[in-house]
């Protein structure tokens, strides 16, 4: 099976000169479990506070099942 290398970062390790020692790579194939419950997450809440503009939104990602947050964004707009 082939996987399509999304970004390298354009950065150089010492084992990979030109290319990242790690790479994003898309797998459809694989659903991502939660930490918390171990149940497979094909979808993630989020919620979000704040207005893009100025100080920013705030986001968090959490479980569906479980409702155990999962990550924190935070994003502006100047």
């Amino acid at each position: 099976m082939t996987h399509e290398i999304v970004d390298n970062m354009g950065a150089t390790g010492p084992d990979t000169p030109g290319r990242a020692p790690w790479a994003l790579v898309d797998r459809p194939d694989l659903v991502p479990l939660c930490p918390h419950c171990d149940r497979q997450l094909h979808e993630v809440y989020r919620r979000g506070t704040g207005f893009p503009v100025g100080q920013g939104r705030t986001l968090v990602y959490f479980c569906p099942h479980c409702s155990k947050v999962l990550g924190f964004a935070q994003g502006r707009v100047f």
